[in-house]
């Protein structure tokens, strides 16, 4: 139960992947002001089914929709999409009360530990805010990823900040029960995440040619809901978690 000084936050974390690169996006949701948030989601997608065509109950799924597949099926032309798509980010960023911790890799053989680097900044942050969340994550892979908690939720030995060489015990201890896991087409929030993971994927690694500036900037629209203290060391200043 949420109290006022011990918050909990629902966290959703897709990600998104390429031949060589692999990212991960999780956005914290305060439960308290999870319907305000998805009813504006609602609001937008009305919206967006309205203007352009979208069903208000489809899947965005942000590979698909910029090269050109998947829904609007009216408009495939791919100028038109990278617009959408980078307007899609500036709706994410415009959400009150959330906030976003990413993590990339460059060599997408350790995208697993990427993923641990990622849920041990979630849980830092949990930690300051003297919080509690839940771990709500797209289906695949599920009992991996469970795995993978349990075992951190007992021992997470990181790299000492304060003592160069020497590490430290920073198990998962504000983080709630195992992951939980949805299907990106029955989460709005879920979707959104594959959004703001894909725009970092495209930021970081455009493809010559192929992706268009429209998309490749996208994720800069989301600098106000970045959780820049994730990782002081980003050389971008974006909080982003590399492994």
């Amino acid at each position: 139960m949420e109290t006022q000084n011990q918050p909990v936050y629902l966290i959703y974390i897709d990600e998104s992947y390429d031949p060589t690169h692999y990212a991960y996006s999780a956005i914290f949701v305060p439960v308290s002001k999870w319907n305000d948030i998805f009813q504006k989601i609602l609001l937008w997608r009305k919206g967006l089914h309205q203007t352009h065509g979208i069903d208000v109950n489809g899947e965005i799924h942000s590979t698909e929709f910029v090269g050109g597949r998947g829904q609007p099926v009216s408009n495939r032309d791919k100028n038109y999409r990278a617009g959408l798509f980078n307007s899609f980010l500036k709706e994410i960023e415009n959400l009150p009360y959330i906030q976003i911790i990413n993590g990339i890799t460059v060599d997408k053989r350790r995208h697993e530990t990427l993923f641990e680097y990622v849920v041990t900044r979630i849980n830092n942050m949990l930690k300051k805010n003297n919080a509690y969340g839940i771990l709500i994550c797209d289906e695949g892979d599920e009992s991996k990823l469970i795995s993978m908690v349990r075992k951190l939720k007992k021992e997470n030995q990181i790299w000492s900040c304060y003592a160069p060489g020497e590490h430290r015990s920073c198990p998962l201890d504000h983080i709630i029960e195992d992951p939980l896991f949805k299907t990106s087409k029955s989460s709005y929030f879920i979707q959104l995440a594959d959004m703001v993971a894909f725009s970092l994927l495209r930021n970081e690694k455009p493809i010559p040619g192929q992706t268009l500036p429209a998309v490749q900037s996208a994720f800069n629209n989301l600098d106000k809901v970045l959780v820049k203290q994730a990782f002081s060391r980003d050389p971008r200043q974006k909080g982003i978690v590399r492994a």
